[in-house]
């Protein structure tokens, strides 16, 4: 028997337990790996994938003491619900000074993974973005989430950048961007 779709509409502060309950995780046989070469005359760098000994769940950059922390300050929160439960959501914020917009949190329950819900959500921020007059969606993404990187691609978005410091975990991030 096929399961119902998922239904969208905006976040509430009640949502945020409901959120909160749902498997940030994920798992991975591949991560990438940064060299830099540098010259006097030019800088090179390399990012190449590298498969992991065997499949390995990673978790989310954020615990949940940050999340909620996230949402207060997202410009936009849409939540995916399914008989009453809240199985996938994603935020966004806009940048003060520039027409950007990034997606900071995308997550979809485990069990429904895979079925087109995150490009649903990705999908209705660039739409979302595009209202407020932003010109590019963007994703921060840590090196290890080589799922997430596939996805992005997947779905129009190219690699435009990386930081060094942007998570606690000392991962780097890679940046994606989609022009809208």
């Amino acid at each position: 028997m096929k399961q119902p779709e998922l239904t969208y509409r905006s976040a509430a502060i009640a949502d945020f337990d409901q959120c909160l309950a749902i498997d940030h995780s994920y798992e991975t046989q591949r991560i990438w790996q940064m060299t830099i070469n540098q010259k006097p005359e030019a800088i090179g760098v390399r990012f190449q994938p590298l498969r992991l000994p065997q499949t390995t769940t990673i978790a989310y950059p954020y615990d949940r003491e940050e999340l909620p922390k996230r949402w207060w300050e997202a410009h936009w929160f849409l939540v995916g619900e399914q008989q009453s439960k809240i199985e996938a959501y994603a935020t966004s914020v806009l940048e003060a000074l520039r027409p950007v917009a990034w997606v900071q949190d995308l997550a979809v329950a485990p069990a429904l993974r895979r079925r087109g819900y995150g490009s649903e959500l990705l999908s209705a921020a660039a739409q979302w973005a595009k209202q407020e007059e932003a010109r590019f969606l963007m994703v921060a993404v840590p090196m290890k989430n080589d799922p997430a990187m596939i996805f992005l691609r997947k779905n129009g978005f190219t690699f435009c950048g990386y930081n060094e410091a942007q998570y606690k975990q000392r991962d780097i991030d890679l940046y994606f961007s989609m022009k809208l």
